[in-house]
């Protein structure tokens, strides 16, 4: 039985270790974000989806991904690629023709400005364990202390910029930038970016509030 719990609390403290070091970085979080006090015009309902990226399949990820997340709030939403062929880089011109067309109100675009290694130290701990539950001193003596070892641990930290611009000729309405702590894949960053920016803008009354049930 002594044995058996030195093992389980070795293997408690190690995870406790782990999920203390990660439990600060959250997938993804708004670090800030801004919005242009003079617009007074109604919420919108209607929207293109950019994402900016030389991937093509990348890009289609995430513009089918967040513009379904839209629509699952209420908010009508158009992947970008839909309006053009794909390629990279799209000229003002082909933009501004394709959104008219789409009867869109406004277009949201997203981009990742950086992403940073960053590294993270934790010290080793010991673990003095209760002497209850042990026949004898010696087994208490064998099992009574759990050292972990120092770790190292590093991740990557990416940072997107979202814009929501009117449709129309005018400056940016809103304005955020979202840390995604290692992103395992597009659609589960998409996924949880899209949860994010929804919500400030609704929040922000920018975009149409979900229907009622």
């Amino acid at each position: 039985m002594p044995a058996f719990i030195a093992r389980l609390s070795r293997t408690i403290a190690i995870a406790l270790l782990a999920s203390s070091i990660l439990a600060g970085c959250a997938s993804t979080r708004l670090t800030s974000a801004w919005r242009d006090s003079d617009y007074q015009g109604p919420p919108m309902k209607k929207l293109v989806v950019i994402g900016v990226s030389e991937e093509i399949a990348a890009r289609r990820v995430f513009e089918d991904d967040f513009a379904k997340a839209l629509g699952d709030a209420g908010v009508a939403a158009i992947p970008g690629y839909r309006l053009l062929p794909d390629k990279p880089q799209r000229s003002v011109e082909e933009m501004r023709d394709a959104v008219a067309k789409s009867g869109a109100d406004g277009i949201l675009v997203a981009r990742a400005l950086r992403t940073e290694r960053r590294t993270q130290y934790s010290p080793g701990t010991m673990t003095v364990m209760p002497a209850y539950g042990y026949r004898s001193f010696w087994g208490y003596y064998g099992a009574a202390t759990v050292v972990s070892e120092p770790r190292i641990y590093q991740y990557d930290i990416v940072t997107i910029e979202t814009n929501l611009w009117p449709a129309t000729e005018g400056k940016v309405l809103w304005s955020g930038l979202s840390e995604t702590t290692d992103p395992e894949s597009i659609k589960k960053s998409t996924a949880e970016l899209a949860k994010i920016v929804i919500g400030a803008l609704r929040e922000q009354r920018l975009i149409a509030a979900p229907p009622a049930k």
